[in-house]
């Protein structure tokens, strides 16, 4: 039995090293492997996390065969726990990777060892109770520090990411040297406080309770798509592809908990009309709000899964200026983008969404389709939003950004115009260079040949 429950308590040990490693996993990006980025190889660490339930498993299978009796709770007990352990494991390495079922599955088989564990110790007749008390009081303090979400946003370097490998266009070829750069943005847990004394540039803020975390990454994912599809329409107009992006609506991202509107607006909306005006962009949809007051209801015309629909939905006052009617709602301008070549997305475990690399992506698309690329010899790195004009918009965590593309080295990094200052406080050895639209950083490239 002692040596079944040493397996199992080696598993809490090294699913502990591995949540801890899995937080700071970021400080590994300025490896490079090949012609694989540290963001490709965490796509294989992530089977490490196997090592866990391959550990539950052979404790489980140890106490079963050293146990002279085993009664119908010890004997289900480990039954179910060799299944579960088997389960995770398949989980991790199944090609579509459920990061939420893979959880639950580890989280099932930690309760099924502590179970099994526990009952041994009882029907062996030694201090039960005691060995219990301690192994729940050091997971649960562990689990505190680790993964216990305050009230409180944190915004961490995060990763360089080789956009050729990310994106290829139908008809293209990779050129020149393009780098995209993700940070890790999540709530805030009691060990941040740690690692913000003791690593640069993390930033924690106050964050917004009233939205799910499901909720936030089911925009961000949205918000994913919309970026692809807007910079693959934009690259390709400027080749003379396609008639480029047009506004058709504003698509809802999220219904806060805390809306007047939670229950009849819903994410996934496309909003066409307010009190019978066309609304085709935010800008539209927030001029026709002045004219509403707070606390009355507005006639909303929506296309919701292939209908139509009128609704008269409640507003309420904005908390920034009581005078102001609100929805409650985040939204996107909708872009009805035309993507006339086939581009194929690689997926990332550790790139869950967001329109940042929206610029960066229109400019390795052109780089693919344009003979001799776009780079002129440099090492590129940008990010930046874009909109269907072309124009490069704000984004997060530029101050970490600009310190993870100094690490991994560029030759220039180009960086929204407004947030230029901001990004320089992540290097000051970095070449930062300001860009309002693509075009922008098409000529500078163009000036700044390398040879």
């Amino acid at each position: 039995m002692k040596t079944g429950k040493r397996w199992m308590i080696t598993g809490y040990i090294v699913a502990g090293i591995l949540a801890a490693a899995g937080e700071l996993v970021w400080l590994g990006d300025p490896i490079r492997i090949g012609a694989y980025y540290w963001i490709d190889a965490i796509e294989l660490l992530y089977g490490v996390l196997a090592v866990v339930p391959l550990l539950w498993l052979a404790g489980a299978i140890l106490n079963w065969k050293r146990e002279k009796s085993l009664g119908v709770i010890s004997r289900a007990t480990k039954l179910i726990l060799i299944l579960v352990s088997g389960l995770t494991i398949v989980a991790i390495f199944w090609p579509s990777r459920n990061l939420t079922a893979t959880g639950s599955l580890l989280a099932a088989g930690w309760l099924l060892t502590m179970i099994d564990l526990t009952w041994t110790e009882y029907r062996s007749g030694l201090r039960w109770l005691r060995a219990c008390l301690i192994r729940v009081a050091v997971m649960s303090a562990a689990a505190w520090l680790l993964f216990w979400p305050t009230a409180y946003e944190v915004t961490v370097p995060g990763f360089t990411l080789d956009m050729n490998r990310y994106a290829h266009v139908e008809g293209g070829t990779a050129k020149g040297s393009i780098t995209g750069v993700l940070v890790i943005g999540r709530p805030a847990f009691p060990i941040d406080w740690l690692y913000d004394r003791l690593l640069p540039h993390i930033d924690r803020n106050k964050r917004d309770v009233s939205q799910s975390i499901g909720e936030q990454l089911t925009a961000a994912h949205s918000q994913r798509a919309s970026a692809n599809e807007i910079a693959a329409a934009v690259a390709l107009h400027k080749l003379g592809l396609g008639q480029g992006v047009t506004s058709d609506g504003v698509r809802v991202l999220l219904v806060s908990s805390e809306s007047a509107a939670e229950g009849m607006l819903q994410a996934g909306d496309l909003l066409t009309k307010l009190n019978g005006k066309a609304v085709t962009t935010v800008a539209e949809l927030a001029e026709a709000m002045k004219h509403v007051v707070p606390a009355h209801n507005v006639t909303v015309t929506l296309v919701r899964s292939g209908r139509v629909l009128t609704l008269d939905v409640p507003t309420q006052a904005s908390e920034d200026d009581p005078a102001r009617a609100v929805f409650g709602i985040q939204v996107e301008d909708h872009a009805a983008a035309d993507v006339t070549k086939d581009v194929d997305f690689r997926s990332y475990l550790v790139y869950q969404g967001g329109p940042s690399h929206g610029a960066v992506l229109a400019l390795t698309l052109m780089d693919q389709l344009t003979e001799g690329g776009v780079t002129y010899g440099n090492r590129v790195a940008a990010t930046g939003t874009i909109d269907g004009d072309g124009a490069v918009g704000l984004i997060g965590g530029i101050e970490q950004k600009a310190y993870v593309v100094a690490r991994a080295g560029a030759d220039v990094f180009f960086v929204p115009w407004e947030q230029a200052d901001e990004a320089r406080a992540g290097s000051s050895t970095l070449n930062i260079v300001p860009v309002r639209t693509l075009d922008d950083m098409l000529t500078w490239l163009r000036e700044h040949p390398k040879p």
